[in-house]
């Protein structure tokens, strides 16, 4: 789906995330989350160009 999440409710591969030290393994995790690799398998719809009008209005 192209959005980096962290399951909150189960810890069966990181966590617990509360309290203060919680919060460093949760910033941890996101972090892996977010800059993972596995992104740059994506086009962001932002970086794609634009058909040209004239093309979009022929169909």
């Amino acid at each position: 789906m192209g959005i980096p999440f962290r399951q909150m409710h189960s810890w069966d591969y990181s966590g617990p995330y509360h309290g203060y030290d919680g919060f460093a393994i949760f910033a941890r995790d996101m972090d892996l989350a977010i800059n993972n690799p596995v992104w740059d398998l994506y086009d962001v719809p932002w970086k794609k160009e634009a058909a040209p009008a004239e093309a979009v209005a022929a169909e």
